[in-house]
């Protein structure tokens, strides 16, 4: 069934995946509904009964007025300018499902029954998603900590119909209310606490941390299966793979990598003693025999790479307790005698995420850079054991094989070393001081998306090198030898297909989207159950 049941409780990254990208239905689970409904119904009661007692954002200001009172008379217009007043964006549209995420999450914090908003704006999130109204919202301003507070209210714009709002809807962006009323629904009028509760929490950190945490999964595959090829490419040496190493030294990365990289070039004859042997035809005297060590970027991948594992591994753990928590100020409860109470903290604070956030991007960064070099060094004649150089098979006839491939890696390698730099410990101070220490986790979640994005380019890269010195030199060993590992050799056959064998120059670009599009696919490690 494709639909997602929102306890506030049970929500995977994988959830998260199937709303954003495959549009699955949602449903608040009958039990939240009745925990909503009943603490709103305290929440109303409390305000009704003792409006002296001041709670934060509820009959008082918000940031650095929060000692300001808010009457009775005015809070649902105090709604509306809490909204408009946190509208204040900049820069490039969020993609669309990375929005349907944020929805997602802010929904499920609501299934919690702690946020104290009400049912009628639960149900609209919900069929926002399900008839796919979704807000236009900018991917600048927030700095991760009172909540994701700017584009939170863009979405709340939409939700309540402002008329400046503008969501998508069957693929046009329209105005929000236009949206709405198309999609059969109607914008909610927002009671008190509503619209904090809407924009309090850390939903686009969240989100892209979520969405793109899936792709380094897949990514991480690929550089895997890139690693393996090249080092298939060069002749290289197994030894510094065999597993007694990592009983010495045991991180569950590098044991996880150097598994898989044993597991993809498992009966390699073309890495063996015997085929490091062969002189290639291009090859200086003193590289042709026994190797005794291959380069770091070859022989430490299960080092840099196990390093990355485990920062995914964090990262997935801090995000499964992110997904299924409140994050919003203030939060509501019952003692046990069932009286009703609000407390203030800092539960949107996104410190929490943006220093794992910030590991993982250093820890990627690392990876596409040892694949950039291990591309640099199968185009270079004195590190490439006898192929040619820039893999140009005939330079004589003016080819220049794939030295701009690697130039295009390493643009994005080096951005990758800008855009790894800490978000979480670059804060500002905000609200007049009373918010004077800020995670800047959004600005850190919005990097690695980008870092996300060459880190494909990057491993495409690789990918397409590997491939085409393999290609070029398969014949130059006896048959006995051609072989690749069993897993490595599918990828080969694969690749080969797709990819014509190298006769002279092409278009470079053309190949690159073709493999972008194949890493994107996830074909590859489906192909070897990677």
């Amino acid at each position: 069934m494709n639909k997602v049941i929102l306890t506030g409780n049970s929500l995977t990254l994988e959830d998260i995946y199937n709303v954003a990208y495959n549009n699955y239905e949602v449903e608040i689970a009958e039990k939240s509904i009745q925990k909503i409904k009943k603490l709103r119904e305290k929440l109303d009661n409390h305000l009704k009964n003792n409006p002296q007692v001041k709670i934060y954002g509820l009959n008082t200001g918000c940031g650095d007025l929060k000692d300001t009172s808010v009457s009775l008379e005015i809070l649902e217009n105090y709604q509306i300018n809490l909204i408009k007043s946190h509208s204040c964006g900049s820069g490039k549209p969020i993609p669309v499902p990375y929005v349907r995420a944020m929805i997602l999450l802010r929904l499920n914090a609501f299934a919690k029954g702690h946020s104290g908003v009400s049912y009628e704006l639960c149900k609209l999130l919900a069929e926002m998603l399900n008839r796919n109204v979704i807000p236009y919202v900018v991917e600048e301003g927030s700095v991760g900590a009172s909540g994701d507070l700017v584009p939170l209210a863009l979405i709340a714009a939409t939700v309540i119909g402002l008329p400046e709002a503008k969501a998508y809807y069957k693929g046009k962006l329209l105005p929000a209310e236009t949206a709405l009323k198309n999609a059969g629904l109607n914008p909610v009028k927002l009671k008190p606490k509503e619209a904090l509760a809407m924009i309090n929490g850390t939903n686009l950190i969240t989100a892209f941390a979520s969405l793109d945490y899936l792709q380094l999964e897949n990514l991480l595959k690929h550089y895997i299966i890139a690693a393996a090829l090249s080092l298939e490419a060069i002749r290289g040496e197994k030894n510094a793979f065999k597993k007694e190493l990592f009983t010495l030294r045991p991180h569950n990365g590098t044991i996880y990598i150097a598994e898989k990289i044993r597991f993809l070039t498992e009966d390699s004859k073309r890495m063996s003693r015997e085929a490091q042997e062969i002189k290639f035809p291009f090859q200086a005297e003193d590289t042709v025999g026994e190797r005794i060590q291959d380069r770091y970027s070859f022989r430490a991948v299960p080092q840099v790479l196990g390093s990355a594992y485990e920062a995914l591994q964090k990262l997935r753990e801090t995000l499964q307790i992110e997904i299924n928590s409140a994050t919003d100020n203030p939060l509501f409860f019952e003692d046990s005698e069932g009286n009703f109470y609000a407390l203030s903290g800092a539960n949107f604070h996104g410190q929490p995420l943006a220093t794992v956030i910030d590991y993982v991007k250093l820890a990627f960064t690392s990876v596409g850079l040892i694949s950039d070099k291990r591309t640099f060094s199968l185009l270079n004649k004195y590190l490439n054991f006898g192929l040619p150089a820039n893999l140009a098979v005939n330079p004589h006839l003016g080819e220049s094989g794939y030295m701009i491939a690697q130039y295009s890696g390493a643009s994005r390698a080096a951005e990758n070393r800008v855009l790894s730099t800490p978000a979480s410990v670059m804060s500002l101070s905000t609200a007049a001081n009373q918010e004077d220490f800020v995670s800047m986790g959004s600005i850190g979640a919005i990097h690695l998306h980008k870092i996300v994005h060459n880190l494909k380019v990057i491993v495409s890269i690789e990918l397409l090198t590997a491939l085409r010195a393999l290609q070029i030199s398969y014949n130059w060993l006896p048959e006995h030898l051609r072989s690749l590992g069993t897993n490595s050799q599918k990828i080969f056959d694969f690749l080969t297909k797709k990819f014509e064998k190298p006769v002279g120059d092409v278009f470079l670009q053309s190949y690159l989207e073709k493999m972008l599009e194949i890493v994107n696919s996830q074909e590859l490690p489906k192909l070897i159950n990677l």
